[in-house]
């Protein structure tokens, strides 16, 4: 009966805080959030800091306003390994505003790598102009213990918070990235993060998980199941990665099934790895099987190129590579435009002697190189 009238209570309370807006704090036992006993906080375990101890802080140095957030973080760390509350009451201490509250954020992630579920509970009293920031703060140091950090946050909405008013889903996911746990991060949003926030989280997961590890964001791929939202997860992953790793993405690219997908990802290789290094780029388009995807690849090169950047013969070798006819000559129309600025004669004896243009367009384009101005776009 009592346990009973206990959840009655709880329902209530949550009713209550979503009129007000606002999120209070609520205990939680071991059955709500399915974590280990020893994760659960009480207020006796850890009690929520009040009001500054002066003698306390006055044995902590005072840091420089120009320190970084890393240097804050690990003297926070320090402090907080004695006591939070000491960590919480040196921030507060610090008579920079601006310092104060990067100090405090410090405080609370250290806070929340100690003692996670304490750091939440904390956070989720503070006034409603700093409860976000130091919701995303204890949850930064929360996911050093990845599992932990996704069953407080699967308690707040299952329990306490269903509509997210505290967005502890968005703060949970960004900190899960942050600390490369991307495959934790998919899960949760897949598994537990409203739907109404699935697609966003979704694409902002893919966005850091393909920069970071490309490979196996591709793998996760197969796992979404709205197609839309697939294909914005590959395009963001193949952009990412052929900005890092072009060639791995060649490998890949090659692999694919002659489509859209396969298509599209070889032109963003194409953009990217033809202005990092044209060099490595021209060896892999000179071993490369010749195909429609690929003279395309190769006229989208030939396009960003110029004798500054490259020989007008080994351009015209590529060029006559592409076994499409128009694209193929609108491709040594382009190379024979800047070769004959800087070698005329030349230009129009590759144009004379080459066997990959018929006579029409021989002359169409001897027309152009002996004109007083050179007009690639005719």
């Amino acid at each position: 009966m009592q346990q009973h009238l206990r959840f009655r209570c709880a329902i209530l309370a949550v009713a209550v805080c979503a009129a007000a807006g606002l999120l209070h704090y609520l205990p939680r036992d071991g059955s709500h959030l399915n974590t280990p006993a020893a994760t659960q906080p009480t207020r006796a375990t850890e009690a929520a800091p009040i009001s500054p101890d002066t003698a306390t802080v006055e044995t902590f140095p005072t840091p420089d306003t120009s320190a970084t957030d890393e240097e804050l973080l690990k003297l926070a760390r320090g402090i907080a390994s004695r006591s939070p509350q000491h960590a919480i009451d040196w921030a507060r201490a610090q008579t920079d505003e601006t310092l104060r509250r990067r100090c405090l954020v410090a405080a609370i992630r250290a806070w929340g790598e100690r003692n996670p579920n304490a750091a939440v509970d904390w956070a989720l009293t503070q006034p409603e102009d700093e409860r976000q920031t130091d919701l995303e703060a204890a949850l930064a140091g929360a996911v050093t213990e990845p599992q932990v950090a996704v069953a407080i946050v699967r308690g707040l909405l299952k329990y306490y918070d269903p509509a997210d008013h505290v967005n502890a889903a968005p703060a949970l996911v960004v900190a899960l990235n942050n600390a490369g746990q991307f495959q934790t991060a998919f899960d949760f949003i897949n598994n537990d993060a409203p739907a109404d926030l699935r697609t966003d989280l979704t694409r902002a997961t893919f966005q850091s998980w393909g920069a970071s590890q490309p490979q196996e964001a591709i793998q996760a791929l197969n796992a979404i199941t709205d197609e839309a939202l697939r294909e914005y997860a590959f395009s963001t992953v193949i952009t990412s990665w052929s900005a890092q790793q072009p060639a791995a993405v060649a490998n890949y690219v090659t692999s694919l099934p002659e489509g859209d997908s396969r298509k599209w990802a070889l032109a963003t290789l194409v953009d990217n790895w033809s202005l990092q290094d044209p060099a490595a780029f021209a060896t892999w388009l000179n071993t490369s099987p010749p195909g429609v995807d690929l003279d395309q690849a190769i006229a989208t090169f030939i396009s960003k190129t110029d004798s500054a950047n490259g020989s007008p013969q080994v351009a015209m070798q590529w060029a006559e590579r592409i076994s499409d006819s128009d694209l193929r000559y609108n491709s040594i129309k382009h190379i024979l435009a800047d070769w004959n600025q800087a070698d005329p004669s030349a230009a129009q004896t590759y144009l004379a002697s080459t066997s990959s243009l018929d006579d029409q367009q021989r002359q169409a384009l001897l027309r152009t190189l002996q004109a007083p101005t050179i007009n690639a776009s005719n």
